[in-house]
């Protein structure tokens, strides 16, 4: 691996996460680095960019895919860096986690961090080991960040529910019309004000987006649609009135959870073990979504 990384650094940046190993050596404690998964490095640049210079220089060699979605592993630029800045620093602050990101859920807030070098990743609070972690998800990967002491939090789902309350006069939706599932995705949404409106709805439902993949994992394609199309129609819905709205100066993050959402609905499309009629139903809801909310980042 040492060489397709080498190879590699020659047109891209690349990082390698180390962990720190002691061996005892000629009566003395030696110091040594090794790769914490082997053969893991992350590359920076355009995917499929990334993949042919692989083929063209390691033929059989092919960038990891998120198993999830189906499609090839991508971070965000903002959170690799800060992921990167810890893992230079203090390496044994970093441990890959082996569950799902979704099975950190059950007891736990979902919280941003608002202060030091981790600013903006998104995760739980949870004690491993007697340490106080931020446990993530990087890429498909479920990643724990130990020493979270000093930085602050802000409880995302405590600012949606006091937006929720503020702005209640709003018309309320029927919720014995909705399934149990789609009623909780329900209670992430008001109709947003400002900036940090968005930031939060869309920090919300970063959640639901990880379900509906723990849902694919389990090939329970027809939960993950109900909760993706939910999400857009939702999202559609809530944000077609003030997308013009001079307050909010952009919905990058609303955005991307509509591209992730559609990515989840493209690979229940693209799987073999999806029925016919879910598959319909799919490409009908699709086709309706983008006449009824050309703002939304879809193409049919």
């Amino acid at each position: 691996m040492n060489a397709v990384n080498e190879k590699l650094k020659e047109r891209y940046c690349t990082f390698i996460h180390k962990s720190v190993v002691y061996k005892r050596k000629n009566k003395r404690i030696a110091k040594d680095e090794k790769p914490t998964i082997s053969g893991l490095v992350f590359v920076q640049g355009e995917s499929d960019d990334i993949q042919s210079f692989l083929c063209e220089n390691f033929f059989g060699l092919y960038l990891v895919k998120d198993c999830s979605t189906g499609k090839i592993a991508v971070i965000h630029n903002n959170v690799m860096q800060s992921f990167m800045q810890v893992s230079q620093v203090e390496p044994a602050r970093i441990r890959f986690m082996p569950h799902t990101f979704d099975y950190y859920s059950s007891g736990n807030t979902l919280v941003r961090i608002t202060s030091g070098p981790l600013t903006g990743l998104e995760g739980y609070r949870i004690r491993i080991s007697r340490d106080k972690c931020l446990v993530t998800s990087i890429g498909g990967m479920t990643v724990a960040i130990g020493g979270i002491y000093k930085e602050s939090f802000e409880n995302i789902d405590e600012y949606v529910r006091q937006r929720r309350e503020l702005l209640c006069k709003e018309s309320q939706e029927e919720c014995f019309t909705l399934t149990s599932c789609q009623s909780e995705i329900a209670q992430c949404f008001f109709t947003p004000q400002n900036q940090m409106d968005v930031m939060a709805i869309a920090s919300a439902l970063n959640l639901w987006i990880v379900k509906a993949e723990s849902y694919i994992k389990e090939k329970n394609f027809n939960k993950a649609v109900e909760i993706t199309l939910f999400i857009l129609n939702k999202i559609g819905n809530c944000f077609h009135s003030i997308y013009s709205d001079p307050r909010i100066k952009n919905f990058k993050e609303i955005n991307t959870v509509c591209c992730d959402a559609d990515k989840i609905l493209i690979s229940v499309l693209n799987s073999v073990d999806v029925s016919v009629d879910l598959k319909e139903i799919i490409k009908s809801e699709r086709r309706s979504l983008v006449i009824c909310y050309p703002f939304l980042p879809m193409e049919l």
